[in-house]
């Protein structure tokens, strides 16, 4: 299976720095991101925590809030703190201190899913033991 093939036929879970990367021009990341996020098929996702990290991180600015609403009306909203708290909460506990809320609900889903999730902090992502894509390519997992 050709690796656009396995990314198409899965969830999608997209973290934080896509997001950002996409909105803020002068990100290292933001050709990557708005090259691939446009192009990404399937069940696209993202969770709230993410949401709150991306607005944090553009400092809430009316032209990204708006840019960011348009990008994630594609996406369905994970509820993964709702069922998997302690999931979440364990994750957290195990990879401290590398690893923050955001993380901690897309690695939870993505177990739960069989999901990939869709990031640009490969150096944590790298120690989560979930498949994630990347700017540098698929990693991890059985694709």
């Amino acid at each position: 299976m050709k690796e656009s093939a396995a990314i198409s036929a899965r969830t999608l879970l997209i973290d934080t720095g896509p997001l950002v990367a996409y909105l803020d021009k002068a990100d290292q990341h933001h050709r990557w991101a708005a090259t691939v996020l446009p192009r990404l098929s399937g069940r696209l996702m993202t969770c709230e925590a993410c949401l709150a990290e991306a607005l944090h991180l553009v400092a809430n600015s009316r032209r990204a809030v708006e840019a960011l609403r348009g990008l994630v009306e594609r996406m369905e909203l994970a509820p993964a703190m709702g069922g998997d708290m302690d999931a979440v909460f364990s994750g957290l506990v195990d990879f401290s201190p590398e690893m923050d809320l955001a993380d901690g609900c897309l690695v939870t889903l993505s177990k739960r899913m069989n999901a990939l999730v869709v990031t640009t902090d490969e150096r944590d992502f790298a120690i989560y033991r979930v498949p994630y894509l990347s700017p540098r390519g698929l990693f991890a997992g059985d694709l």
